[in-house]
């Protein structure tokens, strides 16, 4: 789940909150803002609840089974960040062939976003491993909590080798993440979908393979890369199928509820059925509910305004850093016996969560927050002298 923001040229840097431009779509834009708040605080609260809460046993209370049944969608919400990223992404390239493709501006704005989240996000996730490794010694963080989110190896995964595997965006590829920090995967997926999605829209336009398309080798090491890149094109095709939007009438509302209703059976059934081979399906479904939403365009109410606040400047941040912040909260406060999902147990859980989304606002003010400057800087190192490009370089 990484950057599924809006690219700078969609109005990310600057003003974030399409809403307040009047621009077609942009009440859409704003519930979109406000989606990615809402699935990064619910992958947040899944790890924050496997970190504390012991597995599941009967009997279980009816807030504690809610729990359990929430906490299973980490995956999924990830699955739901492609399909972000891959309608703005696509959105942004597609604008850039029209003005005349350059891979070096593309790079920098993308390197940009993604390392000045990522590169802060390795150094503190290392500190505080750190500490619950070494400094305090962790049950935790030794692997003798028994929860399937931390690696029992923990110790091997902070090596050097490691670190540089991750700052190239190859974790869980050709290394491990770094550290406790497993939901990285997702930032190196992301990365390599932002090569591969306009090295093929280039090699179509000019008719000529783009050299940087050997890189989808890299699928021979995690097949699971080609999935989520399904999963990530279902924005490509939201890209296209909105682009006649203003062309037509906006459905009625009813759609769009229809199609809500839609998204959430299937919810439903990857919680009760598995993940497993249903991640086209349901990137497809939030697809086309995401469609029906900006055709319809409804307003973003006043109580959905901090969400996509959030969202939009904060997400990226939560998601890079919230688990190795819950893994140590979680080595401070259990021993080997994880919590019961008592009312105390799941009080700690909505603490845990509610540190980690605080913390991760201060990080973004310091980090996400400065992406304009970083590329700004970057685009003014020295470099060749520019000059006109066709599509196929």
């Amino acid at each position: 789940m990484g950057d599924a923001q809006r690219p700078k040229d969609e109005g990310r840097e600057g003003r974030r909150d399409g809403c307040l431009h009047g621009e077609a779509g942009a009440g859409a834009f704003g519930w979109m803002d406000a989606m990615r708040c809402v699935l990064a605080t619910a992958v947040a609260f899944a790890h924050a609840w496997y970190l504390l809460i012991e597995d599941y046993r009967q009997p279980a209370s009816l807030p504690a089974r809610a729990g359990y049944f929430l906490a299973g969608y980490a995956h999924a919400c990830v699955i739901l960040f492609f399909v972000l990223s891959g309608f703005w992404i696509t959105r942004s390239v597609s604008r850039r062939l029209d003005g005349g493709w350059r891979w070096q501006p593309y790079l920098i704005d993308r390197l940009s976003r993604l390392g000045i989240v990522l590169v802060p996000a390795l150094a503190l996730g290392g500190m505080l491993d750190w500490i619950g490794l070494d400094l305090l010694g962790s049950t935790t963080h030794r692997g003798l909590t028994d929860t399937y989110v931390m690696r029992p190896d923990l110790a091997d995964t902070l090596s050097w080798r490691t670190l540089l595997g991750n700052l190239l965006f190859l974790q869980t590829i050709l290394v491990a993440p770094f550290g406790s920090n497993g939901p990285l995967w997702s930032l190196a997926f992301e990365f390599w979908f932002y090569i591969w999605f306009p090295a093929l829209a280039v090699s179509l336009r000019s008719r000529r393979p783009s050299p940087l398309l050997i890189t989808a080798g890299l699928i021979a090491f995690n097949p699971h890369l080609a999935i989520s890149f399904g999963c990530w094109l279902c924005g490509t095709l939201l890209h296209w199928a909105n682009g006649e939007r203003d062309a037509k009438a906006p459905p009625p509302r009813g759609w769009l509820v229809l199609s809500a209703l839609m998204f959430a059976v299937m919810l439903v059934v990857v919680r009760l059925r598995g993940l497993d081979g249903l991640e086209l399906p349901l990137a497809a479904a939030f697809a086309v509910l995401l469609h029906t939403l900006m055709r319809v365009d409804p307003a973003l109410p006043a109580w959905a305004r901090p969400l996509a606040s959030y969202g939009s400047k904060a997400s990226f941040s939560l998601y890079a850093v919230h688990f190795p912040l819950l893994a140590l909260m979680a080595g401070i406060v259990i021993n080997e016996q994880r919590l019961p999902p008592t009312t105390v147990g799941m009080a700690m859980v909505a603490a845990a969560v509610s540190i980690t989304v605080a913390f991760c606002w201060a990080f973004a003010w310091c980090t996400e927050r400065h992406t304009g400057r970083l590329r700004d800087a970057l685009s003014r190192m020295p470099r060749q002298p520019a000059h006109p490009r066709s599509a196929s370089e």
